[in-house]
């Protein structure tokens, strides 16, 4: 039997410490404008970072239904009666870096002052979400789930990985890095929107702090608003004016 001294007992936390995985949630949304040709240069392996911001649901019979498979009670806003409740799926992926093809991606999209470290090969990022509560009013749907979480190996820096994304995809090294210190600061949800659309994308305040609006540059067509409290993510969106879809998210109880 192996016998540990007092004084290897520091190593062996230190070591435990660095096989640890880290958890990291996302709790801030972030929009980013990007060329599809550029997310089509992403490995396959890496897609699942960026996120969809509504998963599929399975129609349930009641609230109380929802609230026992889903794990939380929800909450809804008190002026309205939803029309149909669903239960959204989990989220269960992983995203493996294989090195010789995030190099060759890199490579495609002719960014050449970027360099993988080695030791990222085989690096799996885990994503996990737990199940969510849909709840479709009409003219409106809203979503909440738990915060969206990547699992990393402890010490990865996820920051610089996200960088490397940016640059794939075709954002410049400016604004690549720009997001990367604002990712690194307050980790976040990346939504990817073609350039080709033209959006209105600005911050609203709410009672529970900011949001993120989007809607079509010409006004016409469904306002969408997320923003996320300690423990939930909320996705509000439907054929509302942007008073009406703010005084919904601050009627959330």
């Amino acid at each position: 039997m192996q016998v540990y001294t007092r004084s290897m007992l520091p190593l062996l936390a230190l070591i435990i410490a660095l096989q640890s995985p880290q958890a990291i949630k996302l709790k801030r949304f972030e929009i980013v404008r990007v060329d599809p040709a550029g997310m089509n240069r992403l490995p396959p392996s890496l897609r699942a970072i960026f996120a969809e911001p509504v998963p599929d649901a399975e129609p349930v019979a009641s609230l109380n239904e929802a609230a026992t498979r889903a794990g939380f009670t929800p909450r809804l806003p008190k002026s309205a009666t939803p029309l149909q409740i669903g239960v959204t799926d989990p989220v269960h992926a992983d995203a493996r870096i294989e090195i010789a093809a995030l190099n060759q991606a890199l490579r495609d999209g002719t960014v050449t002052n970027v360099t993988v470290p080695q030791d990222w090969d085989a690096v799996t990022i885990a994503i996990e979400q737990g199940r969510g509560v849909l709840a479709d009013y009409g003219d409106f749907l809203i979503v909440q789930a738990p915060p969206l979480t990547l699992n990393t190996p402890s010490g990865f820096p996820l920051d610089q990985f996200v960088e490397v994304l940016f640059r794939v995809v075709g954002i410049n090294g400016p604004d690549a890095r720009t997001l990367r210190e604002k990712f690194a600061a307050n980790p976040a949800v990346f939504f990817p929107i073609p350039i080709r659309y033209e959006m209105d994308i600005h911050e609203v305040r709410l009672n529970s702090g900011s949001g993120l609006l989007m809607q079509n540059a010409s006004k016409v067509g469904d306002l969408a608003l997320v923003w996320s409290t300690t423990d939930h993510i909320y996705f509000l969106s439907g054929g509302l004016t942007e008073t009406r879809i703010i005084e919904l998210a601050n009627s959330i109880q």
